[in-house]
């Protein structure tokens, strides 16, 4: 059956401006677009926009799926900005002698301006507890989860990771980055028949957010690999898009695993530092606000590059998540030493921090840019104070990077920001930090179609509306401008050429 649809601007993101009257849909793909008038007698039914706006397809290239949909069931503790309230709600919900798991606390709004330590949960002595900052590169324990995994102040750091004590030498249950895993892998692991329903949650909430798919990686947080893979596989029919990367531990395990036309597998995915928010990003230079310190490598030198030379021996990219400048020279090192196989691209994930030389080296290698604009409101102001003016000039650098023709793609990194496309837009148009790193509408949109499209190389079937490219569409209220993101409705998701969200009127 042939579908049209038309009575509204449709915006092919081509290139700036290009706008259709109608398109016309046939199993999944485009096959004409053009004028009403020449279009509508090849239709056997025509959809009318009834003056809403059509664009591509929104799709989020950075999120973790599984976490999205989790969030919507946890206590979301980034809503307080006290620890008091915290312990207090928490106290609501936990069962005794049963894990209790919630995360998105931020100490730099927290009215106490520190972290939560275990002391704070030392009312709540029955119920193993572990609340995860809002970075997810940091948790807090209280005692009782630290005894089950039988963490105590002599248990030695483990590579990448720091186990976090107070002035006395005493454990404060704070475990950051690697060392979150001493604590996390005692939690009781999660069914296939859980992790179902959660995707079914998450999915349906990303589409009434106008999204028609996803990059994200969640292969090796739930079990084996095959428990997360086998909800995806249940769960995800032709109504959205998953591309799923693989995270360096499963990745060898999945070569076997074959890609199918909604569930795609993708880059290896490596860690290289931690978040800004936690101290743990690597920087080549002191943090401004804790000399002395400059991040956590989660990797030693050797395993680093023996993962990289694991990719290359498969023929594959790497999506690497690098915050601070110094983790962006480790890794370039290693891509400069290791090339990219033909025909593909490595994806460099936040940069936040960068440097003129790094971007002077980036731009000589085949690599896309995994950019999160909402990490600008959730970051700034605090985040001045962690890398001091001089950085700044380099950092949260997106107008920079696509003035130097870098491809870039745009995320939220959902749960730990929100998953909204249209915040996303927003908050890239609108900065109020950093004025001279805005950018247009065209470009905030693109981030989020071509960009998405592009990091994955799927930029000549996917993100633009042509000939040939996937039915994928998103439907607005109005045009989308620098004044309009925050304010716009989704009213309707296309997949595949099939409505599958439709708001009510």
């Amino acid at each position: 059956m042939k579908t049209l649809w038309t009575d509204g601007p449709i915006f092919t993101m081509d290139v700036e401006g290009a706008i259709v009257e109608a398109v016309l849909v046939e199993n999944g793909k485009i096959i004409q677009v053009g004028t009403k008038d020449e279009l509508q007698h090849l239709a056997d039914q025509i959809h009318s926009l009834q003056g809403a706006a059509m664009y591509p397809g929104f799709v989020d290239s950075h999120i973790h799926l599984i976490g999205h949909g989790e969030k919507l069931a946890y206590l979301d503790l980034s809503t307080f900005t006290s620890i008091q309230t915290i312990v207090t709600e928490v106290a609501k919900r936990v069962k005794k002698g049963e894990w209790y798991v919630a995360e998105g606390w931020n100490d730099n709004k927290l009215i106490e301006g520190h972290p939560i330590t275990c002391k704070d949960l030392n009312e709540m002595k029955e119920t193993p507890i572990v609340l995860k900052r809002i970075c997810r590169h940091v948790l807090v324990a209280n005692a009782k989860a630290m005894e089950l995994a039988g963490i105590t102040k002599d248990t030695p750091n483990p590579v990448g990771g720091i186990i976090g004590k107070d002035e006395y030498g005493n454990l404060n249950g704070l475990f950051y980055d690697e060392a979150q895993q001493l604590i996390t892998s005692h939690i009781p692991a999660v069914t296939s028949d859980y992790l179902h329903h959660v995707i079914q949650a998450s999915v349906a909430d990303l589409q009434s957010k106008g999204l028609t798919g996803v990059h994200t990686e969640d292969m090796a947080y739930y079990g084996p690999y095959t428990v997360p893979l086998e909800a995806y596989r249940r769960t995800i029919g032709t109504n959205f898009r998953i591309h799923l990367l693989r995270h360096h531990e499963v990745f060898e395990q999945m070569q076997g695993e074959e890609s199918a036309d909604f569930i795609e597998f993708g880059a290896m995915k490596i860690f290289i530092d931690g978040s800004l928010g936690g101290h743990t990003a690597l920087l080549s230079e002191d943090y401004s606000d804790s000399p002395g310190n400059r991040g956590v490598a989660v990797h030693d030198s050797e395993k680093l590059e023996n993962l990289v030379k694991l990719a290359r021996k498969y023929n594959e990219n790497i999506a690497v998540h690098v915050i601070g400048d110094n983790a962006v020279r480790i890794i370039l090192d290693l891509i400069e030493k290791h090339p990219v196989p033909n025909g593909k691209k490595d994806r460099l994930i936040h940069v936040n921090v960068l440097s003129e030389d790094l971007i002077n080296r980036m731009a000589k290698l085949p690599i896309v840019l995994d950019i999160q604009p909402m990490f600008v409101p959730s970051d700034f102001p605090w985040v001045i104070d962690r890398i001091g003016d001089e950085r700044l000039t380099w950092a949260y650098a997106w107008k920079t990077l696509l003035d130097k023709g870098f491809d870039c793609s745009g995320g939220s990194d959902s749960p730990i920001e929100l998953a909204d496309p249209l915040l996303g837009m927003d908050a890239a148009a609108n900065n109020v930090y950093l004025p001279k790193q805005e950018l247009t509408a065209f470009e905030a949109i693109s981030l989020f179609t071509t960009g998405s499209a592009k990091a994955i190389g799927k930029e000549h079937v996917r993100g633009k509306i042509m000939i040939g490219y996937d039915a994928d569409f998103t439907i607005v209220d109005q045009l989308l401008t620098k004044d309009t993101f925050a304010s716009s409705k989704i009213i309707q998701t296309i997949v595949n050429g099939e409505i599958v969200f439709s708001r009510k009127k």
